[in-house]
C-alpha cells in the first residue's frame, strides 16, 4: 500500500501546500513592501523563487482534486481523497507542479552562485 492511497496522503500535501504558498506570498508582500524593492538581484531572485513556489505548492495542495471524477484505478488501487475534476483539470495540475518546482530548483541554483 503506498502513501496516495490513505487519507494521510491526500491530508497532509494540503496542509503542506498550503503553507508553503502562504509562506511564498508573505515573502513576496515583504520585497514589495521593501525600501529597495526589486533594485537588487537578490530580491527579484527571491521573487521568481516565491512565485515559482506558490505555482508548486498550490498544484501540490490541490492533492486528488483535479483528478477526473471517472478515473478508473486499474492497477495502482483506490486513491484517497474527492475526485472532482477532469483530464483538462488534471494536466493543468501536473503542468503547473513540475513547472513550479524545477523552475524554482533552478532559481535556487542560481542563487547559489
Amino acid at each position: 500500500m503506498t502513501i496516495f492511497l490513505d487519507s494521510f496522503g491526500a491530508i497532509v500535501p494540503r496542509i503542506t501546500g498550503g503553507i508553503s504558498a502562504t509562506s511564498s506570498s508573505l515573502i513576496i508582500y515583504i520585497i514589495i513592501r521593501s525600501e529597495k524593492k526589486l533594485s537588487t538581484i537578490y530580491h527579484r531572485l527571491m521573487l521568481a523563487i516565491s512565485i515559482t513556489d506558490i505555482l508548486g505548492s498550490v498544484a501540490m495542495g490541490l492533492t486528488s482534486l483535479p483528478m477526473p471524477k471517472d478515473y478508473y484505478p486499474h492497477q495502482y488501487g483506490q486513491w484517497a481523497g474527492a475526485r472532482l475534476g477532469n483530464t483538462q483539470t488534471c494536466e493543468a495540475q501536473g503542468f503547473f507542479f513540475v513547472f513550479g518546482v524545477t523552475t524554482m530548483f533552478g532559481y535556487n541554483a542560481m542563487l547559489c552562485v
